[in-house]
């Protein structure tokens, strides 16, 4: 299928085992310069770089410490609870995605099984989440869009315009950069005869929420 034909394909460039063993075999050589080195063993596909580093570093069952020994791993030797979970953490190093999305034509792939879950409802549809608000009948096929319409229903409008006279807010800070355009693009009325004239629209008071990545 679409997995073994990921595993077993060759690597255009050489994949490189960046395991450091902590505690080798006896007797133990001397430690090099600068600290230990890792394994640098190189395999030709995925199957052969994971197959290595399950079977060579982390270990069977009888492993008690599940800590990932990857060069440079920005963990810095925190342990994981589980073992399964030290695995699906050391495809971050290894860019191993063992999930693809089984949807004829689409090629994509995923590094966890959850992951492939929630893109399989770009395809089927399927909308599990419903908003929590009574009345409301919108569905969501993730927890994260749910949260981000839930603001529709609250009065949590945190991003304020601060354009003197203008009471508007609102949810986004990208809803806040449009409606600055409507100040930006109106002129300020003309002062009435005899008077001193009105406090001109400038900028805000304070700086305008960054960009959103």
């Amino acid at each position: 299928g679409a997995f073994l034909r990921y595993m077993r394909q060759p690597i255009k460039q050489e994949l490189i085992c960046k395991w450091i063993d902590r505690d080798p075999p006896p007797p133990p050589p001397p430690p090099p310069p600068g600290g230990r080195k890792p394994c640098s063993k190189t395999f030709s596909t995925m199957q052969e770089l994971v197959s290595h580093v399950t079977v060579e570093h982390v270990g069977g069952p009888e492993q008690s410490s599940h800590v990932c020994y990857w060069e440079e791993c920005p963990r810095e030797g925190k342990p994981f609870k589980a073992k399964y979970k030290l695995i699906n953490h050391i495809r971050v190093h290894t860019g191993e995605k063992p999930f693809p999305c089984p949807f004829p034509g689409c090629g994509k792939v995923f590094a966890r099984s959850e992951n492939l879950k929630i893109h399989k409802r770009t395809h089927t549809g399927e909308k599990p989440f419903k908003c929590e608000f009574d009345g409301c009948e919108r569905k969501f096929a993730n927890s994260s869009d749910r949260k981000k319409h839930s603001h529709v229903h609250t009065s949590d409008k945190p991003y304020y315009c601060k354009i003197r006279g203008c009471d508007k807010s609102y949810t986004h800070p990208s809803s806040l950069r449009k409606h600055m355009k409507i100040h930006c693009k109106s002129p300020p009325p003309s002062p009435p005869p005899g008077s001193q004239g009105y406090a001109a629209a400038g900028p805000p008071d304070g700086p305008l929420p960054p960009e959103a990545d």
